[in-house]
């Protein structure tokens, strides 16, 4: 089944308005619009599969990938609508990211780490939202501007014919 495109009206800083086609599914191949639309914004990278896929990769060479893996992992929860397999994948979730035995555990701050704990005597879809919204954002932070500056983001873009120039 193809994707399906939708317009959306967007309010540019200047105070005009754009069009911009999305795609709903967001599995497609990645254009070259959808790939330069990475280098704008972390969230136009995190949006798009082919994004995360580059992005984990280049995540993994740095030895941080739990950081995805997790973000990815609590997307998919807030997904799930039914309530056994909600509790099911947070505890699942909570082992693979959280615990302090797993291998994959997350940085997370204490206020943080506490309020996951305390989520977890009654998980939902939003158990992880907060220590969810401190990982996109250590991702945006510290590990984006690498990214973009990676082979891996370098070697998508020259598929496209495009070569940064050194300034």
């Amino acid at each position: 089944m193809g994707a399906v495109l939708r317009n959306c009206f967007r309010n540019n800083y200047d105070g005009s308005v754009s069009v911009e086609k999305k795609n709903q599914e967001n599995d497609g191949p990645p254009t070259y619009e959808i790939v330069f639309g990475w280098s704008q914004s972390f969230e136009n990278l995190m949006k798009h599969r082919a994004g995360q896929k580059y992005f984990a990769e280049f995540l993994k060479g740095e030895y941080s990938d739990e950081n995805i893996l997790f973000w990815q992992a609590c997307e998919e929860l807030k997904r799930e609508k039914n309530a056994e397999k909600i509790e099911e994948k947070a505890r699942i979730i909570y082992e693979d990211f959280i615990s302090i035995l797993s291998p994959k555990e997350v940085s997370l701050d204490s206020r943080v780490r506490e309020i996951v704990n305390t989520n977890m005597g009654r998980p939902s879809a939003s158990t992880f939202d907060e220590a969810q919204n401190q990982i996109y954002t250590l991702m945006q932070r510290d590990s984006y501007p690498r990214f973009l500056a990676s082979n891996i983001y370098k070697t998508v873009m020259g598929t496209f014919g495009i070569k940064e120039e050194a300034v």
